[in-house]
């Protein structure tokens, strides 16, 4: 290999690259900065979310490449304290019997960051969330897979922002 094969391979590599993307909720109270390719798949929700959680969606992007979903739910008003509700949910994920691989992050005063896997339509599926208060508002920002691991889910997470209102 000479130095303009070299050339041409970075070049190459360089076109594959993902490109980075401000994904905004229809509420426009959060904005999410990803790398990738996400498309929009509110239309066929149900293929990628439990029904339980399409009232209350208010961003649900698929990215093909990497096979990861980013779900936003608005959930409403807080009625506790963040530090309250972020310890209840802690206890909730370690004492559900219907998921596995709990991990709880360390809360702050508004979000605390955990991950679990569970069954879904056959599949395990791996789930890396964020519980974040914004706006007095409680919010569930998940990104799930069932090929991702937990660094790309994380990674989709990593850069939350909430409009100040």
């Amino acid at each position: 290999m000479d130095a303009s094969d070299t050339q041409a391979a970075s070049g190459a590599a360089s076109a594959v690259a993902t490109s980075t993307q401000t994904l905004t909720s229809k509420d426009d109270q959060l904005s999410i900065v990803v790398d990738g390719d996400f498309t929009d798949v509110m239309g066929s929700a149900p293929k990628w979310v439990d029904q339980a959680q399409i009232n209350n969606l208010t961003l649900l992007q698929h990215d093909n490449a990497s096979n990861i979903t980013l779900a936003v739910n608005n959930l409403g008003a807080i009625k506790i304290k963040a530090d309250e509700y972020f310890k209840n949910l802690a206890d909730s994920l370690k004492n559900n019997k219907d998921i596995s691989n709990v991990k709880v992050g360390i809360a702050t005063e508004n979000r605390m960051n955990y991950r679990f896997s569970h069954q879904q339509n056959g599949n395990l599926l791996h789930e890396s969330c964020v519980a974040l208060v914004g706006n007095n508002n409680l919010y569930s920002v998940c990104a799930s897979s069932d090929s991702a691991g937990d660094d790309a889910l994380g990674a989709t997470l990593k850069t939350i922002n909430v409009q100040n209102s």
